[in-house]
């Protein structure tokens, strides 16, 4: 099978089709226009493999072994281990060396963890495509689409296979991802010139650009790594993912942590040369400090964090494409909301048919009209119209359905289409042109009412009186849209491309009548609007709708009281910069705005300071989309769209959003939490050892139980906070992680867990050996006490807001395990014979066991009374 493919890629696939006809090409790929038949794409695709194209290939598991070695930390590790075998310190050589494979296995299992967590998330986001099987069109995974199928190719579809044009209407496509152009590109069926270059071959499209305009048939030539992209990235092999903003951070605050370390080591070690102790026992000391002074599992930590929320945004139908999206969620304080499916639920029901004669016998003959305007799919047109499965636009499949079950189905008029001119949001109306076997060939528009009203024939009262009427039924919370026609006199061309279109097609309309739809709101959008308004988040309502419908659904959903909080976009064209941003926090709605003034509010408000997330479907919404902090992208929009979103939702709520942004908060939350808890012991040997030498006592632990801490206390705890569910609550007030990492309360506590209690613990040491009592008891106490009272810490810092007293501190499973394991370390170093000789411990009697348990309370206090005087300070 493999020799067979092979030689049909070199046969067939290698052919420039940009030179061939549309039914030369048919011919190559014995195929026909009716497509293929279910059995010959199956045959295909087990020839051709599935049409997948791995962009962001995963990192292979041995390198993401071999990156935890590249560290400098560890780099220096291994060093001081070849150091101390050479000295003739083999428990010590041990340890190090023990300590080096016991960071790489946790980084490794961490960092695996989250690269899978991240592979997942491509599978829910799928790109679905029309092609013609067995002589109908279906939608279907672009993954199973073989050389020789029949695409149809929409504005605003990510392009899903290299294809030749079969028939083009006004098609233009951004092929910036694949050649750098910037302008769209026109496309024509038209054969060409063997020698033209790939941006030349404007008879081709190719997988991975975007369509901006217009609509096509093509034929597939290639697919997955045939198709010209699938080429690129075979020369490049893979692209590496780029670390986010705060990790990078986090890395660089680690390098000035790691060259301190080294510095305040070199004089540690000085220090304890004059003061008698050996070069080769103060060398391992020193680096063992070095090395508990530096949080090397805070970047995979942070990690961790990150990929486990976004793993659980999936869950919650929300795809985080980027991981900078899951640390700036938590930041959002501002959401401009589309309303059609995000608030309503997306399920349009057709309410009222209104011919503007008023006969009921003129009713089937507008919705033929407004029919021939749509483009949608049945799968199944056998079954009544309640159980037809349909792709197409959300109107216009209610249209469609809402029509068949008065008895119009959508076969009227196609027969006759020539020519369409595609719903665009600066237009806000589509238009078709019917050429008949019989009579003259007539336009006909389908869209906003108050636009097309315009352009009609009726009398000014009328026009007045229809207006009224609009209103009146877009307040009731219905969508309405309008159909006009006229007749086409002349002959000549009667193309309608955006470049032929004129305001002369507009003139003298006919006004046939409307028809009216609604959606019903969602039952939970209320309550997350509540909710996140709570945490600090305002809710805007940004739509190309009516003004009277958009009014009516943010009334209804309790975001206007009272009047002056809506805006259309003519009032936006009569304000000034300044004249708007004034009025921009009254404002709750902006209906009838265009793409370009969706943007506009964007930069707005977020030169206000503001952190925006902006939600969208259409191709017109990517500017405003990638203008925002947060790009949000509904799944049933358009490629496009989601291509210039960093949130995807996949079931269009914008409960989903709400819980995209908790989830952010409770990231953030997280990232603190970790932060407070590996910067709270960070001096905690530099002051024991440090202090001990300084007032000429014996050291209180060795470099075994340094590294026995480090490795034990800190890491484990960390990786749990991942999991942690946010004992705090939401937040009254985002957070923006790379502006409050190490705010003043941050710095506070680190200060009050973190230094008080080493200190409190050296003077402890000082007092104990002042009483004469058996220093092998004491070190050990210091020990087991150093060792358990930085996990005892953790259960504290699960909320840097609230007391301990005011949740359970036991509820994180992940949390209690790693404690656990901790713990159940230190007492086995206590007393099992083998560690005692090892680690240079003894078995601590009851009583003292009872005092490393205090001390372990005595930390959680101290983190407790900084939480205490925050609080009251605040």
């Amino acid at each position: 099978m493999p020799q067979q493919r092979q030689q049909l890629t070199r046969a067939i696939l290698n052919q420039p089709f940009w030179t061939l006809t549309p039914e030369e090409t048919l011919t190559a790929l014995t195929t026909s226009s009716e497509g293929l038949s279910t059995d010959e794409a199956a045959k295909r695709r087990a020839m051709f493999g599935e049409n997948v194209l791995n962009e962001h290939a995963r990192t292979p598991r041995l390198h993401v072994l071999l990156n935890q070695f590249r560290s400098p930390l560890i780099l220096i590790l291994i060093v001081a281990g070849v150091i101390t075998a050479f000295l003739g310190e083999r428990i010590e050589t041990a340890a190090i060396f023990t300590a080096v494979v016991i960071n790489a296995a946790l980084g490794f299992y961490q960092e695996n963890k989250a690269e899978n967590a991240l592979e997942l998330l491509t599978a829910y986001v799928r790109t679905f495509t029309r092609v013609r099987r067995d002589g109908r069109e279906v939608e279907i995974d672009a993954s199973w689409l073989v050389p020789g199928d029949i695409i149809r190719i929409r504005q605003g579809d990510r392009i899903p296979a290299d294809a030749r044009l079969v028939f083009t209407n006004n098609l233009e496509v951004d092929e910036s991802p694949l050649t750098g152009e910037s302008l769209p590109i026109a496309k024509d069926p038209k054969p060409l010139h063997a020698s033209a270059s790939l941006p030349e071959r404007t008879s081709m499209v190719f997988a991975g650009t975007l369509s901006v305009q217009g609509f096509a048939d093509a034929i597939v030539v290639a697919t997955d790594a045939d198709t010209e992209f699938g080429k690129i990235a075979r020369l490049v092999g893979g692209m590496e993912r780029e670390e986010t903003p705060l990790q990078l951070a986090i890395k660089t605050l680690a390098r000035w942590i790691s060259a301190a370390a080294v510095v305040l080591a070199v004089g540690l070690f000085a220090l304890g040369i004059s003061a008698g102790y050996g070069a080769a026992e103060m060398f391992v000391m020193t680096v063992a400090v070095a090395v508990s002074a530096v949080p090397e599992g805070l970047p995979i930590a942070l990690t961790v964090v990150l990929a486990i929320g976004v793993q659980r945004l999936a869950a919650k139908k929300g795809v985080v494409r980027k991981l900078l999206a899951a640390e700036t969620l938590g930041s959002t304080t501002l959401i401009l909301t589309d309303k059609t499916g995000t608030l309503t639920q997306a399920n349009m029901e057709l309410v009222r048919v209104l011919p503007q004669d008023g006969a009921a016998a003129s009713e089937h003959r507008l919705l033929r009209l407004a029919l021939a305007n749509t483009d949608v799919i049945v799968e199944n047109p056998g079954d009544t119209p309640e159980e037809w499965k349909m792709f197409g636009r959300p109107l216009e499949v209610a249209l469609t359905r809402g029509a068949a079950k008065r008895g119009v189905m959508p076969t009227h008029h196609k027969e006759a289409m020539r020519d369409r001119l595609p719903f665009t949001s600066e237009r806000k109306f589509s238009a078709v042109l019917l050429a008949p076997a019989e009579g003259p060939s007539q336009l006909v528009f389908l869209g906003a009412p108050d636009i097309l009203l315009r352009h009609t024939t009726l009398p000014e009262h009328e026009r007045i009186a229809l207006a009224e009427h609009i209103n009146t039924l877009a307040l009731n919370g219905e969508r309405v849209l309008g159909v006009a026609t006229r007749i086409l006199e002349a002959e000549g061309d009667k193309r309608l491309s955006p470049s032929s279109f004129s305001a002369t097609m507009l003139a003298h309309l006919t006004f046939e009548g409307l028809i009216a739809f609604r959606d019903p709101l969602r039952p939970t959008v209320k309550d997350a609007i509540r909710r996140v308004a709570n945490a600090g988040v305002r809710t805007v309502i940004v739509t190309g709708d009516h003004r009277g419908t958009a009014e009516a659904v943010a009334r209804e959903l309790g975001l206007i009281e009272g009047s002056n909080a809506v805006l259309d976009g003519e009032d936006l064209q009569h304000l000034t910069p300044s004249e708007l941003a004034s009025r921009a926090k009254q404002i709750s709605v902006y209906a009838r705005v265009t793409p370009e003034q969706k943007m506009m509010l964007v930069q707005m408000y977020r030169r206000q300071g503001e952190v925006v997330a902006v939600t969208g479907d259409g191709i017109n919404d990517a500017p405003a989309l990638k203008e925002a902090d947060i790009g949000v992208a509904v799944g049933s929009g358009t490629d496009v769209a989601k291509s210039a979103a960093d949130l995807i939702i996949l079931d269009d709520n914008f409960e989903t959003i709400v819980a995209a942004i908790e989830e952010g908060r409770r990231i953030v939350e997280n990232i603190r939490k970790i932060i407070v808890y590996f910067f709270s012991g960070i001096l905690d040997e530099l002051i024991l050892v440090g202090g001990s030498f300084l007032a000429g006592f014996a050291l209180p632990i060795n470099a075994l139980q340094i590294l026995f801490i480090n490795f034990i206390s800190d890491s484990l705890p960390a990786v749990a906070f991942a999991f942690e569910h946010r004992a705090d609550g939401t937040s009254a007030k985002p957070k923006n992680i790379r502006r409050h990492m190490f705010d003043k309360k941050i710095r506070f506590l680190i200060l009050t867990t973190g230094v008080l209690t080493s200190l409190a613990l050296f003077l402890l040491y000082a007092i104990l050996l002042r009483l004469d009592v058996a220093e092998d008891v004491v070190r050990t106490f210091i020990f087991a006490s150093f060792s358990t009272y930085t996990l005892f810490l953790a259960f504290a810092l699960r909320s840097l807001e609230k007391s301990i007293f005011s949740y359970n501190p036991f509820s994180n499973h992940y949390l209690n395990i790693g404690v656990g394991v901790g713990i159940a370390l230190t007492l086995a170093m206590l007393y099992i014979p083998a560690a005692n000789g090892i680690f240079h411990t003894v078995p601590l009697p009851l009583p003292w066991l009872l005092g490393v348990f205090v001390v372990g309370l005595l930390n959680i206090t101290a983190a407790e009374l900084g939480k205490w005087l925050f609080r009251r300070e605040g």
